[in-house]
């Protein structure tokens, strides 16, 4: 990867400590997401102008759900702000309400 993808030379890969190394991964894994839901974005468009029926029509987070499944973490994280919104509402969890 560090020298395909990120097209480092041997003597600047050596160079990284290995922290500086996860952020240019993490940067390149953020740029390909969003290239993808460009790309998600603008096949939705034109397959939706063919689909005669609103409700049929795709949208851009059910491309994006199939190349990026949600990951345990994101199900946690998904799981615990529904919680924190719904107690903040007022509702109960386990028969009892939480403060």
């Amino acid at each position: 990867m560090a020298y395909s993808i990120l097209e480092l030379l041997p003597w600047e890969f050596e160079k990284l400590t290995i922290l500086e190394f996860e952020k240019l991964v993490e940067g390149y894994e953020l740029r390909t997401k969003e290239r993808d839901a460009k790309t998600a974005f603008f096949s939705t468009m034109m397959t939706n102008v063919h689909i005669p029926k609103e409700s049929n029509r795709i949208k851009v987070s059910d491309v994006m759900k199939v190349l990026y499944p949600p990951t345990p973490e994101d199900k946690e994280r998904e799981e615990e702000l529904f919680i924190r919104e719904w107690q903040e509402e007022g509702g109960e969890i386990d028969g009892r309400k939480h403060d």
